[in-house]
């Protein structure tokens, strides 16, 4: 999306690019039933989020992990493609030993992405002593600004053994703007993920604490993000990218899994996939209208580059319905090659041509209807 008008037709991109494309890409497991994290990286959008929850955010940690909800989890986790985990291990380690040494045992389960910036250097350690080689490394993301104040050859070196022992998936940079591209840092940092054969999973974003900018790129560097928009430090992004899963409580944004005023958009104590994906899909068009509103009412900077964003927002929450009732999933909405449309398809959910109809069904009901669509 960006600073140009990506999407021109708002229904096919939410069928294909939004509605359950979450559910095929990953869920963000967290042990806490609200996500903090205490690196304190200069870059960090969420700094002040997590400053307003301190005050009772102990309340949030479990005590002992529950075994009954534990093979919840794993049930849930077989429904995804990856599960990955952004929680502060280092934190735990030092203040809450018992949901560290749960993801000692554990950690191979997860494909880890909490590391920018100071939280590389105070969890690499961890990962390398303490978790076993199968810990993968999903992601690590490292500013532009950070990169030219540390000893790079000290960085690189850790680096280096973490790729060797546990395998990187990617890097992402975070950018100020287009000079931050012709940094000495930035290119030595590129050709290591050439060196070392992941530049192809690279990406970018700009630094949400400031005001948008659109970051153009000559396709040397890694892609710019697309599907966020952004207004000192809160962030508005299509809800097409991850779940996160906050002790027993779901929610679609960061922000959301941080504040301790909100409310899961799916909450349980035994899983329901059924349930899960209609309160998702209505989810979405509660916090689209939510932002739509505060757009147009002009809480958020009337900004060019975001007012694709916003008009797309808009669109979905006034021309898309779900329905509590449905017994069918079309193709565009799941594909066939996601763990979680066979998942459903091993349950009570039979595969067509057209996509997934529930067992015994009579009248077809969509999970979602498009206004004149």
């Amino acid at each position: 999306m960006g600073g140009h008008r990506m999407i021109d037709d708002f229904a096919k991109y939410f069928l294909e690019k939004d509605a359950l494309e979450n559910v095929q890409n990953e869920v963000i497991f967290s042990l806490l039933k609200r996500y903090n994290c205490f690196a304190g990286c200069k870059i960090c959008y969420t700094q002040n989020d997590f400053q307003q929850a301190l005050p009772r955010f102990k309340q949030f940690i479990p005590t002992t992990i529950d075994p009954e909800l534990e093979k919840q989890w794993f049930k849930v986790f077989d429904y995804f493609y990856c599960v990955s985990n952004i929680d502060d291990i280092f934190w735990m380690k030092h203040e809450q030993s018992h949901l560290y040494e749960w993801y000692q045992k554990h950690g191979h389960m997860f494909q880890w992405g909490n590391m920018t910036d100071n939280n590389f250097i105070r969890s690499q350690p961890l990962f390398i002593n303490e978790f076993t080689p199968e810990t993968r490394i999903y992601e690590i993301s490292f500013s532009a600004r950070w990169l030219e104040q540390i000893k790079l050859d000290e960085v690189f070196s850790m680096l280096d053994d973490l790729q060797k022992r546990n395998g990187i998936n990617k890097i992402k940079f975070i950018f100020d703007d287009e000079q931050d591209y012709a940094l000495s840092s930035v290119q030595k940092m590129f050709d290591w993920t050439y060196e070392k054969g992941i530049n192809e999973h690279n990406c970018s974003h700009h630094n949400f604490m400031g005001k948008m900018k659109l970051l153009n790129n000559d396709g040397s560097y890694p892609a710019q993000s697309d599907f966020c928009a952004s207004d000192d430090g809160k962030v508005y992004n299509i809800l097409g990218q991850s779940d996160y899963l906050q002790y027993d409580n779901f929610f679609l944004t960061l922000q959301d899994s941080i504040s301790i005023d909100s409310v899961p958009y799916y909450n349980f104590s035994e899983f329901d996939h059924n349930a899960h994906l209609y309160n998702m899909i209505q989810g979405k068009l509660n916090i689209y209208k939510k932002w739509a509103d505060k757009y147009h009412g002009g809480e958020i900077q009337n900004n060019p580059q975001a007012q694709i964003h916003f008009e797309y927002f808009d669109w979905v929450s006034k021309n898309v319905k779900a329905n509590k009732d449905y017994n069918y999933i079309p193709i565009n909405l799941l594909r066939p090659n996601s763990r979680y449309f066979n998942k459903l398809k091993s349950l009570d959910w039979t595969a067509t041509e057209l996509g997934l109809i529930k067992k015994d069904t009579t009248k077809v009901v969509p999970l979602v209807e498009i206004a004149n669509g």
